[in-house]
């Protein structure tokens, strides 16, 4: 018997998969009960790309074999293959009940998660696979990956440290990488492994592809253009995978053409030649933004009606919860600090000065707050850095080590509140690196809901409250492919939008008149019609004395490159007037909302 077993191994080696295929068989009709000659068969009935006897193969090994955790895990990955996830879901989870700690097993399962976008769990197993074999490279890229869906940016940044020195990944996992570091803003980390992979593995459609998606979101367009030139039609391809890829890529660069009708039209075309439902809602999204630029409101409409039934289909599995009746998105904007909460000792209030404070710039989504960033970031003494949670991360702290948060931010320790600056700091100095004398700016729209944690550590920190005409704020969102689970179940309907935007302004108006923050309140409109007196008054209140460098932010912009919010190719142009008063073109889809928005937009001086 062994020395058939090592004629079919030496037959496989060699490619001579006929010969060892008759071998298996011969071994099996000698001695049907031989496990390795079945474990061979299947093996090479896989690499003649005979799929299903491979899998009753490896079906038979389990029937024959129950306890041996291997033939589990080989036949869930066949089954995955396959398609069939439920099955393959349920293989797994007997292998890894019969061997726990195989990080292989954990990695799979988290991949096939990851495939059914459940991007929590796939997390979770991920990186617990990673810890356990922390150089098995395409888990611990994949963990990336799940953290970065989940919005868990420190974790993304922690498997990530030490990345230059990993052992040579393949094609794929290098190609994965680029997407993750692009992601990130990483632009030339990004370029330089996909390029890396165009020379050593061939122009392969999914890396032009991604080559395409990191010069569009860093305003190469010319590049770009160049190398869409390059991809095959989508029909042509039989790899899921470059097909996809080849669509997207498509897709995007469609969407940055001048002729609305003829992007609808490509973008439609697109959405015909797309297989799977969930790689639709993007294109949906552009075909929206296309006629929305055509003035055809009404079939604007109906493609934002479909981009977001595609999301909640995929928010449904991610973050179920949110989507039950009477259920707040934006949970934080329910929570309130009393008066009695801050006692009576006010001495907290001298903490730090506005030298050394970060500059703050906060506001509901698509009120302006990118623009006012890189107006900020513009001037030399002062530093960005792109949209981090890192307010976020600290109220996580506070609440892992069981302090109810915002409630009993006062009742800290002066020592505690150091320990939380201390870590604010490390997590800034981890994304930008200040020059002596620089300040830093820490624009995050939804720190707004965090304003009573910022005057806590920061009580004399400067804080720009971006605002907007609601509507304008509220469709600009519902037309946004926001990528964040939760976000997209928020902005799913123009109602909920519309709950939410006055939940999140209720929760600003009580700690505002609360705590009494150095606020400047910054409407859109005013800063547009004379933008260089709103820039001057915006110095004035930081404390910088000569604004000018604010005045050419757009020209600061393009130098820049990568801008991580949607508003990336708006802010590389002059400031402009295009988008306000758009909502009017859709006041009967708004009509419906005016019982709800009339407090705020009275109380921000709009009108309907």
């Amino acid at each position: 018997m062994q020395a058939s077993i090592e004629f079919i191994s030496s037959a496989v080696r060699e490619g001579a998969l006929a010969e060892a295929e008759r071998a298996c068989r011969e071994l099996l009709r000698k001695q049907p009960q031989s496990e390795p000659a079945l474990e061979w068969l299947a093996y090479v009935l896989q690499l003649l790309h005979r799929p299903a006897e491979a899998l009753g193969c490896y079906r038979e090994l389990t029937e024959r074999y129950p306890h041996d955790g291997g033939h589990w895990s080989n036949l869930a990955t066949m089954l995955r293959d396959a398609g069939g996830l439920e099955e393959a879901e349920r293989a797994y989870l007997i292998a890894l009940r019969i061997n726990p700690e195989d990080c292989i097993v954990q990695g799979n399962l988290g991949l096939l998660y990851m495939e059914r976008g459940e991007y929590v769990r796939a997390r979770s197993l991920l990186t617990e696979a990673t810890l356990r074999q922390p150089d098995q490279m395409s888990v611990r890229i994949y963990a990336v990956m799940a953290c970065y869906e989940c919005g868990d940016t420190l974790g993304v940044e922690e498997l990530l440290a030490g990345w230059e020195h990993w052992p040579p990944l393949t094609e794929d996992l290098r190609v994965d990488l680029a997407w993750v570091f692009a992601q990130l803003g990483r632009a030339s980390e990004a370029e330089r492994l996909l390029n890396e992979t165009l020379d050593t593995s061939g122009q392969r459609p999914r890396t032009i592809a991604r080559l395409i998606h990191l010069y569009e979101r860093v305003n190469r367009l010319e590049e770009a253009r160049d190398l869409l030139a390059l991809l095959p039609d989508p029909e042509s391809l039989a790899d899921e995978v470059d097909r996809y890829e080849v669509i997207a890529a498509r897709g995007v660069m469609a969407q940055r053409g001048h002729d609305p009708a003829m992007t609808r039209d490509l973008l439609e075309g697109l959405i015909a030649q797309t297989r799977e439902r969930k790689h639709r809602s993007n294109l949906y999204f552009g075909i929206a933004k296309a006629c929305d630029k055509a003035g055809d409101t009404a079939a604007a409409l109906r493609a934002l009606a479909e981009a977001h039934a595609v999301q909640l289909e995929n928010a449904a599995q991610l973050v179920p919860d949110l989507l039950a009746p009477g259920v707040e998105p934006l949970a934080p904007s329910m929570l309130r600090v009393e008066a009695t909460d801050l006692g009576e000792n006010d001495s907290w209030r001298q903490a730090g000065d506005v030298a050394t404070s970060p500059v703050f710039v906060v506001g509901f989504p698509r009120s302006g707050t990118t623009m006012l960033e890189q107006m900020l970031d513009a001037h030399p003494g002062l530093a960005s850095m792109d949209e981090r949670p890192f307010m976020q991360a600290v109220a996580e702290r506070l609440q892992q080590h069981g302090v109810l948060y915002p409630e009993h931010l006062w009742k800290l320790s002066e020592d505690d509140v150091d320990e939380l600056r201390r870590y604010y700091w490390q997590l800034v100095s981890r994304a930008v690196t200040l020059a002596p004398g620089q300040r830093i700016v820490d624009k995050n729209p939804l720190n707004l809901l965090h304003l009573p944690l910022i005057v806590r550590l920061f009580p004399k920190a400067p804080v720009i409250l971006a605002l907007r005409h609601p509507c304008d704020v509220i469709l600009s969102c519902y037309m946004q492919n926001f990528r964040s689970p939760g976000f997209q179940v928020l902005c799913s309907s123009l109602d909920r939008l519309a709950r939410g935007y006055v939940n999140a302004m209720r929760f600003w108006v009580h700690h505002e008149a609360l705590l009494k923050p150095p606020v400047l309140r910054l409407r859109y409109e005013d800063l547009l019609d004379d933008f260089e007196t709103m820039v001057k008054r915006i110095g004035d209140f930081i404390g910088v004395e000569d604004a000018t460098p604010l005045l050419r932010f757009h020209e600061h912009a393009q130098q820049k490159g990568f801008i991580s919010t949607p508003s990336y190719s708006q802010v590389t142009q002059p400031p402009n007037k295009r988008a306000v008063g758009r909502w009017k073109r859709y006041a009967d889809a708004f009509e419906a909302l005016r019982p709800t928005l009339a407090e705020v937009v009275e109380l921000w001086g709009y009108e309907f």
